[in-house]
């Protein structure tokens, strides 16, 4: 399967495991590629893998700590561009919102990232961060 956008093609995840389609692994190509690799990053604690110790969110630094509200969403902002930041593909970071969870609930984060990507289209993703 080959990609004309120049967001590559991956196997097909759905729930975590690999999706079959007709008896064979389901491929996805293009713009669903790309945002389901940006979620693996967000969904991977940062340092976890033992062959790449720079990728992953940084959860920890946020979560130990104890900030308010503000702070936290601000930590969760500059961790946010600095993990999707990374990936080749992503040109630029234009904007993220990190919505305030509701009162007594700073387990799970709800994000939304603007970013630019390497073939010149603006896209908006929903993220949910949480441990």
């Amino acid at each position: 399967m080959a990609s004309t956008t120049g967001l590559g093609h991956s196997l097909e995840l759905r729930d975590g495991d690999l999706a079959l389609d007709g008896g064979r692994l389901a491929e996805v190509c293009g713009l669903p590629n790309l945002v389901q690799a940006l979620t693996l990053r967000v969904l991977t604690p940062l340092g976890s893998d033992r062959f790449t110790t720079t990728y992953g969110l940084d959860l920890a630094g946020m979560f130990s700590q104890a900030t308010g509200t503000r702070t936290a969403q601000d930590l969760l902002r500059l961790s946010l561009v600095r993990t999707l930041g990374t990936d080749p593909r992503v040109r630029e970071i234009r904007d993220v919102t990190v919505l305030a969870p509701p009162d007594g609930e700073r387990r799970h984060w709800q994000a939304e990232v603007t970013l630019l990507t390497v073939d010149g289209a603006q896209h908006r993703l929903p993220f949910t961060v949480g441990v």
